[in-house]
């Protein structure tokens, strides 16, 4: 006897979780390069024949795991920061509390990348993909990081305690060129995954510090 619309509707979902639960646990302490599709098939108890009538390729198994892990750390950054907006509200910040919220932001972003340096890496590159049917999400991600970054600069420029010539916008362009560009650099030019704040941080201070003025 047929299933009713209903059953084959939460059957689906129910498949669909189970890959997604598999796949969360294969991609965590491993590569996307390593892990196959019988292997997730498997741990989501389906056939792989199944499998590929939910997904095109293993690597979108990546992009849905890393997508939502992202959404779900950037509103985490955007809590923190409106809690440190408000926390400072009532006082007269100074131009270094700007520059901290940008920094703890991107420092997030960093920890996020050392969970799985080389998942983290494929992922966030996706974006720069064509081919990529995934990658308008990547690049609303980011887009979500460079306007966090505008509008905190933004607010320190009308407080009076950043430079009000340079456009914050291109700043935090700018500062999400530096996350994305040390971490094609960490595997190109061999460099520990694990400095990749050290790195990031001391290039967007560079960046960032000459903005403030009350110093």
């Amino acid at each position: 006897m047929a299933k009713s619309p209903g059953l084959r509707e939460a059957s689906k979902k129910d498949r669909a979780s189970r890959i997604q639960a598999a796949a969360e646990a294969l991609l965590r302490d491993r590569s996307i390069n390593e892990i196959t599709t019988k292997e997730v098939a498997e741990h989501a108890g389906i056939g792989e024949a199944t499998l590929f009538r939910y997904i095109g390729s293993k690597h979108e198994l990546l992009f849905m795991v890393y997508g939502n892990r992202m959404d779900a750390i950037l509103s985490r950054i955007e809590e923190t920061d409106a809690l440190a907006a408000a926390g400072a509200g009532a006082d007269s910040p100074s131009g270094r509390h700007y520059v901290d919220r940008v920094l703890d932001a991107y420092r997030v972003r960093c920890e996020f990348y050392l969970e799985n340096p080389e998942n983290a890496a494929i992922y966030l590159r996706a974006g720069f993909d064509r081919q990529n049917l995934s990658r308008g999400r990547n690049i609303a991600q980011g887009d979500r990081s460079i306007r966090l970054t505008a509008s905190v600069l933004t607010e320190g420029q009308g407080r009076g305690v950043l430079l009000r010539t340079v456009d914050p916008l291109l700043v935090a362009q700018n500062c999400h060129a530096i996350y994305m560009h040390e971490i094609d650099r960490t595997p190109t030019r061999g460099l520990p995954p694990e400095t990749i704040w050290e790195r990031v941080g001391a290039r967007m201070h560079a960046q960032l510090d000459p903005l403030v003025l009350d110093d």
